[in-house]
């Protein structure tokens, strides 16, 4: 059990963090020019990042969300999954696939409640005597946010809003054209980030927060990203309905494309059968008795 929980920990937590690279969220301007060039430079990408801020404002405001996402994650290869998730009440459903990288297989996260279940698929039962989840107990409700959970919980608690807000601090941001996406008809926009003067650039009033703002730019930096290629398509009533994100990291190539779907429609997430979940702070304590 002990293997599992530290081997699929870690390979949940790095696709955790590649699906909510890309999301729905408040948004912050790029800074000021100082002189003529970056002043005209400014003008011209004003309506592209107004367009940008209005959609990713309107995201923020989403209370629940579901997006498939496919790519590739570094150092796990192929990526492709399905995401819902819900602020209030809080839930989770996360079914991954990983194929061609270090570690292969399916992989599940649920959060219900107070728990957060971790799937592994026939992984998961060669390593826990037949059973496919682990579950893990949340330290309490106190704390909404990602203090909320622990270690690689903690990565199903990030809010993706706050990747989505980094587009329009670009200082290309450009309207590319129209493109229809999944039937629908959308305006793509696109820009390149530099990761390493986010936390120097002067963000204007957003509902994204310095400390939310201050967390992904780590994530990334983690990760070895320095630029970011950011892509949004944008439909009818400033819903994204489309995201793209693109770069080079330590591990490798950082490609990941999401789709979303049904916003502010309710998720309901099942816990996994008692019969078939491995209760971590149960083990923990019965091996405490027996040590003791």
């Amino acid at each position: 059990m002990t293997h599992f929980s530290r081997t699929s920990s870690r390979v949940v937590g790095t696709l955790l963090t590649g699906a909510v690279l890309c999301g729905t969220a408040a948004c912050t301007a790029s800074g000021g020019a100082s002189d003529d060039r970056r002043a005209a430079s400014g003008n011209l990408n004003a309506m592209p990042v107004a367009a940008v801020q209005k959609a990713v404002n309107k995201g923020a405001k989403l209370n629940s969300v579901s997006y498939q996402l496919s790519g590739k994650v570094p150092g796990q290869g192929t990526v492709e999954g399905k995401v819902s998730f819900s602020l209030r009440p809080r839930a989770i459903d996360m079914r991954m696939k990983a194929s061609g990288g270090k570690e292969e297989g399916e992989f599940s996260v649920r959060l219900v409640g107070d728990a957060v279940y971790l799937g592994g698929g026939r992984q998961a039962a060669a390593a826990m005597d037949g059973k496919h989840w682990l579950k893990f107990a949340m330290k309490g409700k106190k704390g909404a946010g990602a203090g909320g959970l622990g270690g690689m919980e903690r990565q199903a608690d990030q809010d993706p809003a706050a990747q989505a807000s980094l587009l329009p601090q670009s200082d290309n941001v450009k309207k590319v054209g129209q493109e229809t996406v999944d039937g629908v008809r959308t305006t793509h926009y696109a820009g390149v980030v530099d990761v390493t003067d986010l936390l120097t650039k002067r963000a204007s009033k957003s509902a994204l927060d310095a400390e939310r703002r201050k967390r992904v730019i780590e994530q990334y930096k983690q990760l070895g990203v320095t630029k970011l290629s950011l892509d949004m398509w944008v439909g009818p009533d400033d819903r994204t309905v489309k995201f793209r994100e693109r770069a080079q990291a330590a591990q490798g190539p950082l490609d990941v494309t999401i789709r979303f779907f049904d916003v502010n429609q309710p998720v309901t997430v099942q816990a996994p059968p008692a019969s078939d979940t491995v209760d971590l702070q149960q083990k923990l304590k019965e091996a405490g008795k027996r040590l003791g």
